[in-house]
């Protein structure tokens, strides 16, 4: 029978224990050493920048064409930079453990992803033929060959809950009596002249306000809030013939591209389980 030396099983179990930390060892090296280059833009406190990430950050910041190159992207490293920084110290201060960072890292999390997803429902769309994109000029005059930019006489309210009320206003013959009428109810107001331009407006509200007389007014209510405006002065704001059909095939696309998204989202809801909250619950759902 052999017996075993002590003193050689001790150093073979160190020996062991040191070749398995090596690696681990190696790796914290490495860690520790990290430097910029090739696809890493920059290392903040041991944190790597890549250069995908710049290319995110600039595509989101939508950097003009024309742009100078290095010095937008030198803008938008120290951009991120920052915002690494002060992400550290909200971390140090145990703010990522708060439930406004949980609810609104969730918010951004699916509006990225929900965009995303947006884009991969939108597909890509064909191009428009010649025959279509004169077809949409020829429907829509507003866009192109009647296109104007008016000059308004303008004021702003909440849009009142009562439909009698709204009604009342639009059918005063100016707007010194709206204001007049606002005034006398308490309602509050601001008055402006903004600048309206024909090519903004869904094709069938624009053609409804063009034909309107200088003074007549007219209401446009949206997002809660009402426009009572008549028009003062108005001038004609027509592109050159030959860029109709690019801005018709644009256009073309955009429309297509709303019909997919929307059919698309249809279906989703469609095959969705949704339950609502009795206190939330839209109206007609």
């Amino acid at each position: 029978m052999t017996r075993s030396n002590p003193n050689r099983t001790g150093r073979t179990a160190r020996t062991i224990i040191t070749v398995l930390a090596l690696p681990l060892t190696l790796a914290m090296v490495s860690g520790c050493s990290k430097k910029p280059g090739g696809q890493v833009a920059a290392v903040v406190n041991d944190e790597e920048i890549t250069q995908q990430e710049l290319q995110a950050e600039a595509q989101a910041a939508n950097i003009p064409a024309n742009a100078d190159k290095q010095a937008a992207t030198s803008a938008v490293l120290q951009r991120v930079i920052d915002r690494n920084l002060l992400a550290t110290y909200a971390r140090q201060q145990g703010l990522d453990r708060g439930p406004e960072y949980v609810a609104r890292r969730r918010m951004m999390e699916q509006t990225l992803l929900a965009e995303l997803g947006m884009r991969k429902l939108a597909g890509t769309q064909s191009e428009p033929t010649p025959a279509e994109a004169q077809a949409f000029v020829a429907a829509h005059p507003t866009l192109f060959a009647q296109r104007q930019q008016m000059t308004l006489d303008q004021v702003t309210f909440p849009t009142p809950t009562d439909a009698g009320r709204l009604k009342a206003l639009t059918s005063l013959p100016s707007i010194d009596a709206v204001v007049q009428q606002l005034t006398a109810n308490g309602v509050a107001f601001t008055r402006g002249t903004p600048v309206l331009d024909t090519a903004t407006l869904d094709p069938s509200v624009a053609k409804q306000i063009t034909v309107l007389r200088n003074g007549e007014v007219f209401d446009i209510s949206t997002g809660g809030q009402t426009f009572i405006s008549a028009i003062t002065a108005r001038s004609n704001a027509a592109s050159q013939p030959s860029a109709w059909s690019a801005s018709a095939n644009d256009a073309i696309k955009r429309e297509r591209l709303m019909k997919s998204v929307q059919a698309s989202m249809t279906k989703l809801r469609k095959d969705a389980k949704i339950q609502y909250d009795p206190a939330f619950k839209p109206k007609g759902v």
